[in-house]
């Protein structure tokens, strides 16, 4: 699991029509791998749903069928170059050795000829060190094309071997589902279904149940519950088993049947009690109006929440090209990662010396400063924060910083838990914003990483949560009306630039949430 995985989504997504930033993407991916429920919150019809069914449909294969090995966008690696799949149909697949239309050369070959090559390796077993002309020559014994075609021996050699690697059977299994979440949800009945009082027979399954249980069955492939519209109904009245589930991984349980020796047995396929598997992840999303319920800071305690907003020059592009997103482009395109993500997701933490050694100094820099004020957090959300940069760092490459790593955890685990009055809240905010926009000066010594300006920012952290410096303001403004502290100069843009948003939402209304409806 790697970097390729965001790169090889990120352009698969824009394929399919589905605007997605490659960073956005590394977070979503990252909180699925650190903690199996994610939360993305924001505008009505700002894509939540949309990258939660996208992202589950590239990574599993659709039910019932084999996902294509040439299809649109695949790469082929063979010995010195990687062939990539322009396009592809039931006769025919073309090739083309640069993802540049202007330098690439492409290739049309038949189905039937690649089909002629593998089976022609299997049978002589040949592995990837033969020679193509070698496999060429013998081909050619039995071929019903044109040597003409059979030339072509690198990009034959490459589909052939990447046909024979390809899984030859699918299950019909279907690894997503979404779920919509009524408004008279009050208990988990409405997720895992309930005993038949009536016929003792029976058991009331639902598609959630059903999800989970296909999920056991098969542990190495990825399955998605979309759990739309969560906070059109309490919560804590339909999930906190499965909250306490994802989180001690106790049983969750379904019934009480028993045999003559008092041993659990099934009713109607249904075990007396599930564990949640660990290749079931769980995505909510969030739509903030009259008519939904704030999520409590113990639901988002347990949660990465990422907010989606959409900017002016997003919409302007978007009406400038109003194409419809086209969701059967993506279908089984990343199945191959699947496996690895499930594997990664159970895999220990390791992060380098010094972004440990980073990321327990702002840590620490961030409880000093909330405890200040009786906000400080426990360590669920530092366990998380650490998972978290783990895998981003995993998924990062060689452009990866800590920087945006920290980033992204202020915003997805500290500030979604802060919700009140302007009395309680604003000296939080301001607190906040000042440690977000300060720069660090970090000092590496040997083995020791060192932030040096630490006590400093601890300082000034602490007199703007006083309320009596003015030009600690995040909301300041020079003499000639620019922002003082423009988000783009912040240490932390992301965070900052939501902290601003919520302070100027707390002035004006005199409460405030994480959620921007």
């Amino acid at each position: 699991m790697n970097e390729k995985i965001i790169l090889q989504c990120a352009a698969d997504f824009q394929r399919a029509n589905f605007r997605c930033e490659p960073e956005f993407l590394r977070r979503f991916a990252a909180s699925l791998l650190a903690k199996r429920f994610v939360i993305l919150t924001g505008l009505s019809g700002s894509g939540k749903t949309k990258l939660a069914q996208a992202f589950a449909r590239w990574i599993s294969s659709p039910a019932g069928t084999a996902a294509d090995v040439f299809r649109a966008g695949a790469e082929i690696p063979s010995d010195r170059i990687t062939y990539y799949v322009h396009r592809s149909d039931a006769l025919s697949v073309e090739f083309w050795n640069d993802r540049d239309e202007a330098k690439a050369t492409k290739v049309l070959l038949p189905r039937g000829l690649i089909e002629e090559w593998a089976a022609c390796l299997e049978s002589n077993k040949l592995n990837s060190d033969a020679l193509a002309r070698q496999v060429r020559e013998l081909v050619a014994l039995s071929t019903r094309y044109s040597g003409q075609l059979n030339s072509f021996e690198t990009h034959l050699k490459a589909a052939a071997f990447a046909l024979l690697a390809a899984p030859k059977n699918r299950s019909a299994t279907r690894c997503y589902e979404i779920v919509s979440v009524g408004a008279d949800w009050t208990s988990n009945e409405n997720v895992v279904g309930y005993p038949d009082g009536l016929d003792r027979s029976r058991y009331q399954r639902t598609t959630t149940l059903d999800l989970i249980l296909r999920a056991q069955a098969e542990p190495g492939r990825p399955f998605f519950l979309i759990l739309d519209e969560m906070n059109l109904s309490h919560v804590e009245r339909y999930f906190a088993d499965f909250l306490s589930a994802i989180e001690s991984d106790a049983a969750i349980p379904l019934h009480s049947d028993r045999d003559a020796a008092g041993n659990s047995v099934p009713r109607d396929g249904v075990p007396g009690e599930v564990h949640l598997p660990a290749n079931l992840f769980v995505i909510g999303t969030v739509n903030v109006d009259e008519t939904t319920y704030l999520f409590s800071p113990k639901v988002l305690d347990r949660a990465n929440v990422l907010e989606f907003r959409v900017s002016e020059e997003e919409l302007q592009a978007y009406l400038e090209n109003p194409v419809a997103v086209d969701l059967a482009k993506l279908d089984g395109v990343g199945e191959a990662h699947g496996p690895g993500f499930v594997a990664a997701s159970r895999q220990a933490l390791n992060l380098p010396a010094e972004v440990r050694q980073k990321l327990a100094i702002e840590l620490g820099l961030f409880f000093s400063s909330l405890q200040s004020v009786h906000g400080e957090f426990g360590f669920r959300v530092a366990k998380e924060t650490a998972a978290f940069v783990h895998f981003h760092h995993l998924l990062g490459g060689g452009t990866w910083e800590f920087a945006a790593a920290m980033d992204a955890q202020i915003i997805q685990k500290l500030l979604p838990r802060l919700h009140g009055a302007r009395s309680l809240l604003e000296p939080i905010l301001i607190s906040l914003a000042t440690l977000c926009f300060a720069p660090r000066d970090w000092q590496r010594a040997g083995e020791i990483t060192q932030l040096r300006n630490r006590e400093e920012l601890f300082d000034q952290a602490r007199r703007a949560a006083r309320l009596e410096e003015d030009g600690l303001d995040p909301l300041a403004r020079t003499d000639d009306g620019a922002l003082r502290y423009p988000p783009a100069g912040a240490a932390y843009p992301l965070s900052f630039g939501k902290l601003a948003r919520m302070l100027e939402r707390l002035r004006a209304n005199g409460f405030v949430s994480f959620a921007e409806a």
